[in-house]
């Protein structure tokens, strides 16, 4: 009975362990899962770093590097970066006294940088010839002025269209022939026509639009036979 109870004990406790034994294997792959992120963090880290140093480790270039490159190097701020660039190109990492460098200065940055090429200055642009001057335009010519077309239309009837010496019998001559008396057109021409017989020139007044001014301008034109 004994026996048989000391084999019980030692089952269970045999147990107990294993559970035991499992447990703290389950805890530590949980510890060691939390913990690798941890180490791809450490390990970019070191990258970082690396990079750091190896871009620290790049000489700078006097003639060409940014103010913020300049600004990196040690000993160097904001003001002394600006007078840098203000005094290039520089053709030794002496010459660094002329933008107020001291000799101790100037031997601790020389680790630091290097002379490069003086960037090229921009081509002047040529100066083009000025174009030449135009000659001046001549002032265009007064406008004619243009008479009235009533005083043109008198104009024109006024001036005789019969040859010299040339007589118009006003009871016989076509609207035309009146028509090359002075100052009578198709609408008097017709007047005359409508009015005849005349026994004289001066009976043409008893026409309408025809009066003394008018008759006065035919009369030396006209005849009655």
């Amino acid at each position: 009975m004994k026996l048989r109870m000391g084999k019980g004990v030692i089952v269970v406790l045999s147990f107990l362990l294993s559970i035991c034994l499992v447990g703290s294997g389950f805890a530590a792959a949980k510890d060691e899962q939390k913990a690798e992120p941890a180490k791809k963090d450490e390990a970019k880290k070191d990258v970082k770093k690396e990079a750091g140093k190896k871009e620290a480790a790049k000489p700078v270039d006097l003639n060409g590097a940014s103010q913020k490159d300049l600004e990196g190097l040690k000993g160097v701020g904001a003001a002394k970066a600006k007078k840098i660039i203000a005094n290039r190109p520089y053709k030794s990492v002496d010459e660094l006294s002329k933008a107020g460098f001291s000799k101790k200065q100037i031997d601790g940055l020389k680790p630091q940088v290097v002379v490069g090429a003086a960037p090229a200055a921009a081509p002047k642009a040529e100066a083009k010839p000025a174009a030449p001057a135009k000659a001046p335009e001549k002032a265009a010519a007064p406008a004619k002025e243009e008479k009235p077309a009533k005083d043109a239309k008198k104009e024109k009837e006024t001036k005789s269209k019969l040859a010299p010496g040339q007589k118009i019998n006003i009871n016989t001559a076509s609207q035309a022939d009146l028509e090359l008396l002075p100052e009578i057109g198709p609408a008097k021409a017709k007047e005359i026509i409508g009015g005849r017989p005349y026994s004289k020139p001066e009976d043409v007044m008893k026409v309408k639009g025809i009066k003394q001014k008018t008759f006065d301008q035919i009369k030396d034109n006209i005849v009655v036979k």
